[in-house]
């Protein structure tokens, strides 16, 4: 995929984010299975002495993971700083540090994300459904690289990789939506998009697509080695769905 077309899809997402906010936001109120297994992890590894937290979440939403932790929490000081560029997701009323910034946007100009972002070091950053809609290699090894440079030393990260193509029902339906939707936007000629790179419907809505990258294993592998030298891998597991494998997790200490 080359740069032009990264920016399309780009494009693409940030256009449905804002014109289906409301009905994406409903469907996005509980909590990932996922994140239960995370939370023990941090309970050995963060928890154990304190009774504060602070956290940075890239490409926050609606801030569901701030309410997970603030109901499996209580009595923690949480410090909560958050970057998304949909203000339209974001409550209003919540006591975040929040800060509207386009990241694909900041990776796609080859800014630093890092240098962009209004954040202390934090002991724990996570990433959660958006590495998906990042469109380049590279920009997804900047995106875990700003990650781990906001963790504080001894910090913790955690990252969420969507594999939707491992279940069979739903990579027939992405695969049905991505040509429906390749004719509706006038993208037939679009080129450079590999066979896990797929624009997927929204609640039958006429042309309401999002791009969306299902991860492969060797993917993740390739991922992970980028930020090896500067992280300890302390899990890497699949949860989330009713076969448990539609999201994998990554959680690492940085040094």
């Amino acid at each position: 995929m080359d740069s032009k077309t990264a920016e399309i899809l780009s494009t693409i997402n940030s256009g449905f984010y804002y014109d289906n906010h409301a009905s994406f936001s409903a469907t996005r109120k509980t909590a990932w299975p996922g994140w239960e297994r995370c939370l023990a992890l941090l309970e050995e590894e963060l928890l154990a002495d304190t009774q504060s937290l602070s956290v940075f979440d890239l490409a926050c939403g609606n801030l569901r993971f701030r309410d997970f932790l603030i109901s499996a929490l209580p009595g923690y000081t949480l410090n909560y700083h958050a970057v998304d560029n949909c203000d339209l997701l974001v409550p209003q009323t919540a006591a975040v540090s929040y800060q509207n910034l386009d990241i694909l946007d900041t990776l796609q100009k080859k800014r630093s994300l890092k240098s962009l972002i209004q954040a202390p070091p934090c002991d724990l950053c996570v990433c959660f459904g958006f590495l998906h809609h990042v469109p380049l290699q590279e920009y997804r090894e900047a995106l875990l690289s700003t990650l781990v440079e906001l963790a504080r030393p001894g910090g913790c990260v955690i990252v969420s990789f969507w594999q939707y193509l491992s279940n069979v029902a739903l990579a027939a339906k992405a695969r049905d939506s991505h040509q429906r939707a390749l004719e509706e936007l006038g993208l037939t000629c679009l080129e450079g998009l590999g066979d896990n790179d797929l624009l997927l419907g929204w609640a039958d809505t006429p042309g309401a697509y999002r791009y969306c990258h299902s991860f492969s294993d060797p993917e993740i592998d390739h991922l992970l080695a980028s930020i090896a030298r500067r992280t300890t891998l302390l899990s890497r597991f699949t949860s989330d769905g009713r076969g448990s494998n539609l999201n994998t997790y990554v959680v690492f200490r940085t040094s």
